[in-house]
């Protein structure tokens, strides 16, 4: 597994070196830590200046907000295709439980970051505005909750549905950040071990008030 993943390329419009920011941050924060990493350090991998740096950004949490939505934004595209397979029954529940799974293992520092780091409200500074990143994550989410709903939880009042989908999703999570932050653990084979892990999952829950 490499580390520093690329993400999906946006439209050139927002130029080259942008994105050479972006794939440095995402790097760096990946090896050192969100709350490690300078804007000169940033700056210095792509060979410009830390002044030019803030031509692109306005600030450090301003990329941090972009490095973390994106993360989630392609895990949401990649939600989106596998919940139209669910409703054209070309697939079930659980093929959308292992792009989770697939998704956090392919793009270890974006997952990281967007689901692991301890970070604050990436809202805005000043105070105004909503959170971009939860914004983005609670999209993905959505995406999850109604696969869900369609499925094993068809039928549930909103409310259990919520816990159920918020359940499975901790259950995901949970798989995903073992066999990042653990990868020399003996594992019984990881591919076998994400098939059985997300069959039970998924298996039919009843759940109480």
């Amino acid at each position: 597994m490499k580390s520093g993943t690329k993400f999906a390329r946006k439209p050139r419009s927002i130029g080259p070196r942008r994105e050479e920011i972006l794939e440095a941050a995402l790097k760096l924060f990946g090896e050192h830590g969100m709350n490690a990493v300078t804007t000169r350090q940033i700056a210095g991998a792509v060979g410009i200046s830390q002044p030019s740096f803030y031509a692109f950004f306005p600030n450090k949490r301003a990329l941090e907000a972009e490095v973390c939505t994106r993360a989630f934004d392609e895990l949401t595209s990649r939600l989106a295709k596998g919940l139209d397979a669910l409703k054209r029954k070309r697939c079930d529940i659980r093929d959308l439980g292992k792009i989770y799974v697939n998704f956090g293992l392919t793009h270890p520092d974006a997952y990281r970051l967007a689901f692991m780091a301890e970070k604050p409200d990436l809202a805005p500074a000043g105070g105004s505005g909503d959170d971009p990143v939860l914004a983005a994550g609670l999209k993905a989410f959505y995406l999850l909750r109604e696969a869900v709903g369609l499925t094993i939880g068809a039928g549930l009042p909103p409310r259990e549905l919520e816990f159920l989908a918020q359940s499975l999703w901790a259950a995901l999570h949970g798989l995903v950040s073992l066999l990042l932050a653990r990868p020399n653990f003996p594992w019984s084979g990881r591919n076998r071990l994400i098939e059985f892990h997300v069959a039970r999952v998924f298996a039919r829950v009843v759940c109480e008030p």
